[in-house]
This record gives structure tokens, sequence and C-alpha cells, in this order.
């Protein structure tokens, strides 16, 4: 499943798209709960949050087809129950549309969205123990580890006799995962360059939606062995840079016009980007999809273009294209 995705806030009037997600994905109420999904539960994903806490505290997101239907969605509580920690309260993809790593890209651009809230440290989930089979994996792969708080676990209208417990697993909000760990051990093997400028100073793109597109390019960026940077008190913008002293910037502007981008129009048709060899290409193309790239030209690779030229092509999920292209 390569998209092309949305990426979305959820609000109110979502809530039959919420409900018809949680009835395709009936097991995890079942496993959770221990009852079947109720008619409100849509409407409680969206509203319900802990006594005391702000409403405006809670983000819910969703990951939409091109056709417009909820294939997964997350949530999460900024400031609880600490204030330096975010609570992801759950992670739900349609039965259907698992194992095509959208819960990876999912959480991916939930964390970028976490990082934009100063004062952040820890992010955390919660695993029902009967849930504890399917969710540890994967909780493990995006980088948390349990705890040793775990607390009864009684949800409303379970059946009887259902005996269950909630285990904490976090994480450092800032901390890299295994990925870019394979990044920086790729570019500390990689020969330096000459030490001769590029000629390129920096490229600035902007995003409609940094929360959106930022998961994708430091994916990209830092396995292809871009550096990335940041700019305290510039929450808005990020920054990579190359071995060679050029940098690109990604930035979420107010004078950004539309959600898409147009290559098509006058201006920048695509980015092109070198990687060191075809083993590393294809690994890059075979995980593009869960960090949100779409492929393009994908029966024609990786000589789209051309019989002398290896690259691979895709865009991000506004639009943007990207060309990676094997050097020598």
């Amino acid at each position: 499943m390569s998209g092309p995705f949305t990426l979305r806030p959820l609000t109110g009037p979502d809530a039959p798209l919420v409900q018809e997600l949680l009835e395709a994905a009936p097991d995890y109420t079942r496993r959770t709960q221990a009852r079947d999904v109720a008619p409100t539960d849509g409407t409680g994903v969206l509203t319900a949050v802990p006594p005391g806490l702000d409403p405006r505290a809670k983000t819910v997101l969703g990951l939409c087809d091109d056709a417009g239907s909820l294939l997964a969605l997350a949530y999460v509580l900024h400031g609880w129950p600490e204030p330096d920690t975010a609570h992801i309260g759950l992670l739900l993809v349609r039965q259907d549309a698992q194992g095509a790593g959208l819960g990876r890209l999912l959480h991916e651009t939930l964390l970028a969205q976490v990082r934009l809230h100063a004062g952040l440290r820890l992010v955390r989930a919660g695993i029902v123990s009967t849930n504890a089979e399917v969710a540890v994996p994967f909780w493990q792969r995006m980088g948390y580890r349990p705890t040793a708080e775990v607390h009864p676990h009684q949800p409303q209208g379970a059946l009887q006799g259902a005996e269950m417990t909630t285990t904490i697993w976090e994480r450092e909000i800032r901390d890299r995962d295994n990925r870019d760990q394979e990044c920086r051990d790729h570019e500390s093997s990689a020969p330096a360059r000459d030490g001769h400028p590029s000629g390129l100073h920096h490229l600035e793109l902007w995003t409609a939606d940094l929360a959106t597109t930022e998961p994708a390019w430091h994916w990209l960026l830092t396995t292809l062995g871009w550096q990335a940077e940041r700019v305290e008190g510039w929450e808005l913008g990020r920054i990579w840079r190359h071995r060679d002293g050029s940098y690109i910037v990604l930035e979420q502007s107010d004078d950004v016009i539309g959600d898409r981008s147009d290559r098509m129009r006058p201006g920048m048709n695509h980015l092109a980007l070198t990687c060191p060899g075809r083993e590393l290409l294809d690994s890059l193309r075979g995980t593009a999809a869960e960090h949100g790239w779409r492929e393009l030209f994908a029966e024609r690779y990786p000589h789209a273009g051309g019989e002398d030229h290896g690259a691979w092509y895709a865009e991000d999920p506004e639009g943007i294209e990207v060309e990676v292209v094997v050097e020598n």
C-alpha cells in the first residue's frame, strides 16, 4: 500500500469516520475492552480526556487514502500525566490495511507534532496485557521500552471476569530510531569529500504542514547521510546539512498558498540527491512508503531516467518530487 495518503487532524464532525474505522478493526476493541465496538466509541475517541485535562491538550490525527477513507488514527495528550510528558492513548490501523507500514508513518508524524510543543521530554503509551502479543513488537520497533508502572485496567462495559492490566512504555521524544543509527553508521564509513565547496549554499522548501512532511524528509535525508540540526526557538523549521556544508531547509510558513506542490508550474521540478550505492537505494525504495513517500515511475525502476542512469523517484506527502541517484 503506497498511497497517496493524507494526514490531517480529526475533529467532532469526523466521528462517523472514526466509528467506521473502529468497526473495521473489531479485534482491537475485543482485546483491550473485552467487548464489541459500541455505537458511541467513535465520538469518545475524539472527545474523551482524563479528568482535569483541558480538551485542547488532545490531538487526534487521521491517515486517509485518496478516496477519503480513514485507514488509521492516533491521538496524543500533551502534558499528561506530567507537564514534560505526551501520552499516546491510541494508535490503530484498519485490519485490512495492517502490515503496510501505516502505523510507523502515523507514529512518526505524531512524534513530529509532539516535538513542536516546548517543554515535552518523554512520550509514552500504555499496553494492555490482553493486547501485548500484538502491540509489544510494534512499540519496541518505535523505540519504546517498558517501565515499572503497571495499572489495573477496568474498561467500562467489559464482560465479567475479564482481568487486565496496563503497562506503561516510554521513550525520549528526541531519541533517534534504529534507522537513524544505521544512517550514522553508514555516514561514519563513507569516504569524506575532498573539502571543496559544492557550489550550492542551501535549498529552502516550504511546506503547508511541517508535522506531516518532516518525518518523510528526516528519514530520507538522514538515511542518505545528511545531519539533522535544530535552531533554538525556530519551531516551524528544520535543517539537514550535508558533509560538503550545503544544507536543506524545510519550513512551514503562513505565506504558503495551497497544500500541494505542483511541479508542472514554473519553478523547481524536482530535487535530485545522491546515494552511494545500489544496495542502499534498493533498501531505501523498499521502506519508503512506510515513511510517507509515494514512488513514481515504479515500472521502470531503476532506469526511469535512462538505461545508463540508476535512480529512484518519489514524491513527499505534499507532492514534492525527489530523485535519488546512485553515484558512479
